[in-house]
């Protein structure tokens, strides 16, 4: 069968899937290659470098180099310093040995803003070198990522002045050409990784361009904003975008800090539902976003409030993320392969990246080896991210299609239901139509035999005539009652027609319904009673069709000369009138479709009638408060039992 074209699977989807799988191999490489980069560097050692910090940024040095400070600089362990974030201006002093031929010295990382090297000239004095992320490349003696520094080949003592909101920083110590082909090694791979992200970026835009959902437009600001703060980073925004306005490429940096926490609590919080079904954690990322918010604030209009803003807006994400893992724990308890790898996302990321969130903030000296792999911390969750939402678009997309299939043949159904009904009403009219001709014929006909009869001297012939002309009448009126109900079935359902209900007794129902038969039909009626009355209040009319529709039932199918049996008795509040025959009763499985309009048996089709008596039956049942279904105790063929209530119920209760 060929599927509805809304049905169809989307091609856009199918568009994403090749880019996904791609991603895995991409990471792979990266994943490789991450530790490749070219080790060529001298370190410090404790002995050789020694800080000092103040909140003093006048100290000049003249001071600081004199022998009254140098007692106050602290070694260095391992020639590392780890201050988090700050105002502080601190002093670094290296002594240099074993200098390699045309050294240059390096710091590390490359965000640093304001650096000054100071380097002792034979005359006594100082030479000074400006430089630092808030200086042009132009101002560079190499167009480098990280500050760098040329210095004499000889052994000397140089102290370096930092003014940074960052205090993190490494001194190494290269030669020219090491130090030139480290760069052009963390450019490739600077390149990969920034390709890769930009590859997922751009399936995030394709996804939102496709479906033009919210979530993958929140998702293509949040991996856009994680790219250009990791670019800025990295130093690759003042190289390549903003070489002479380090101010933009700096903006960058904090600016893309805080949008990537605002969009990321923005996507994650759509993602997980947190919302409807976590309102606590809901309210937690909130205020996440609100520190990401401050820190935009910051960077664009208080540079000075950075210093405050970045440490809680970090803290923020280490302690909500951490607090978020039983929310993820629940996703993985579905069982569903892309809920699980969106689960696992958090947790990667998480322990990917807090080693390098913690160094940031200075709980643990700057590694070189975290600033490293920190710019790969971000793609393997971010991956799992990508592969688990293409699973779960793809159970979607399946699910979408199934809903749509099953709603395409659910309406084919009711069109179909529609038509046949339209054909049963149709079928009705047209048979309520034709008997009217009959009807007046027979009406016709016994006016007339009546007035021919009036000159009949015989008194027995003309008894029996008159029989016979009142047995005539009794059916007229039945097949006019008839034509009446089923102009009105026609119109709406029995249930929606109005009762004319009084007090009735059912036994006295009974015998003047067993009264419109013939004799031969009535003797095979065994009446079987248990008190005199059987009071009840409803529509007499109606519950003479109920009652004349069972009984012709049970002459019509059940076998020739056996005995049809008709109990009445009280049962609770209850009265329950009972027919029971002896024919091939109701096939198993049959018990309910026998009551539905128009619906015949394969075994008793040949037999004559519309399939509406038995519906037309308990629609009257209920419409009376009442009950109309088979006895399945009965074994000799199909004995029906119908319950009433006692005349104790009122007229309303019978609506």
């Amino acid at each position: 069968m060929t599927l509805p074209s809304q049905c169809r699977p989307n091609p856009g989807f199918r568009a994403i899937a090749p880019m996904t799988r791609a991603l895995s191999i991409l990471l792979l490489c990266l994943l490789l290659m991450g530790g490749a980069a070219h080790a060529g560097f001298q370190t410090f050692s404790e002995r050789d470098a020694g800080a000092f910090c103040s909140a003093d940024a006048s100290l000049g040095i003249n001071q600081i180099s004199s022998p009254g400070w140098q007692a106050r600089f602290q070694p260095l362990p391992d020639g590392k310093l780890a201050r988090g974030y700050g105002h502080d201006t601190c002093w670094l002093r290296l002594q240099l040995h074993d200098v390699p031929p045309r050294p240059w010295l390096e710091l590390i990382p490359s965000y640093l803003a304001r650096l000054s090297l100071f380097q002792p000239l034979p005359d006594g004095g100082w030479r000074r070198q400006d430089i630092g992320s808030w200086r042009p490349m132009s101002a560079m003696e190499l167009p480098l990522m990280a500050a760098s520094f040329s210095l004499q080949p000889s052994e000397q003592t140089v102290f370096v002045k930092i003014q940074s909101l960052a205090l993190n920083a490494q001194p190494r110590l290269w030669s020219e050409p090491d130090l030139v082909a480290h760069h052009n090694e963390r450019l490739l791979q600077l390149g990969l990784i920034y390709g890769y992200m930009l590859t997922m970026v751009l399936i995030a835009l394709a996804a939102w361009l496709i479906t033009r959902q919210a979530q993958h437009a929140k998702l293509f600001g949040y991996i856009l904003a994680v790219a250009c703060h990791r670019f800025a980073t990295d130093g690759m925004a003042r190289l390549l975008l903003f070489p002479e306005q380090p101010k933009i490429a700096l903006l960058c940096n904090y600016v893309g800090l805080g949008a990537a926490v605002i969009l990321g609590c923005a996507y994650f919080a759509h993602l997980l539902e947190l919302k409807r079904d976590y309102p606590r954690t809901y309210r937690l990322y909130q205020f996440q976003a609100a520190t990401g918010a401050a820190t935009v604030l910051c960077a664009l209009f208080w540079p000075f409030g950075l210093a405050y803003s970045i440490p809680v807006t970090l803290y923020a994400v280490i302690f909500i993320n951490l607090l978020t893992l039983p929310v993820c724990w629940r996703l993985w308890q579905r069982n569903d392969s892309g809920d699980r790898l969106i689960a696992l996302h958090l947790p990667t990321n998480l322990a990917l990246n807090i080693p390098a969130l913690l160094l940031h903030l200075g709980h643990i000296p700057y590694q070189s080896w975290i600033q490293e792999y920190g710019r790969l911390a971000d793609l393997p969750p971010i991956t799992l991210l990508y592969i688990g939402l293409f699973l779960r678009m793809r159970t979607l997309e399946r699910e979408r299609i199934e809903a749509l299939h099953q709603a395409s043949q659910a309406q084919a159904d009711s069109l179909r239901q529609r038509e046949a009904r339209e054909e049963q009403t149709d079928l009705l009219a047209m048979i309520t139509h034709e008997i009217r001709t009959p009807v007046a014929i027979i009406d016709a006909a016994s006016s007339s035999l009546r007035l021919l009869e009036e000159d009949a001297p015989e008194p027995t012939v003309l008894a029996q005539r008159q029989a016979r002309h009142e047995r005539i009448q009794r059916a007229l009126l039945r097949m006019q009652e008839l034509m009446r109900l089923a102009e009105q079935h026609g119109r709406a359902d029995v249930s929606d027609a109005r009762l004319h209900a009084q007090s009735l007794d059912l036994l006295e129902l009974t015998r003047h319904s067993l009264e419109q038969l013939d004799a031969d039909e009535q003797r095979r009626f065994q009446l079987q009673i248990g008190q005199e009355r059987m009071p009840l209040y409803g529509d007499a009319q109606l519950l003479s069709v109920l009652l004349q529709n069972l009984m012709e039932n049970a002459l019509k199918y059940a076998h020739p000369d056996t005995p049809i049996q008709i109990g009445i008795r009280r049962q609770a509040d209850r009265v329950v009138w009972q027919i029971s025959d002896h024919g091939p009763g109701i096939a198993p499985g049959q018990e309910e479709a026998i009551f539905q309009r128009f619906t015949r048996l394969a075994e008793t089709s040949n037999r004559p009638g519309l399939g509406l008596g038995l519906h037309l039956a308990r629609r009257i049942a209920v419409q009376h408060g009442g009950e109309l279904g088979l006895d399945p105790d009965w074994p000799h063929g199909a004995s029906f039992i119908l319950y009433l209530p006692k005349a104790a119920h009122d007229a309303y209760s019978l609506a």
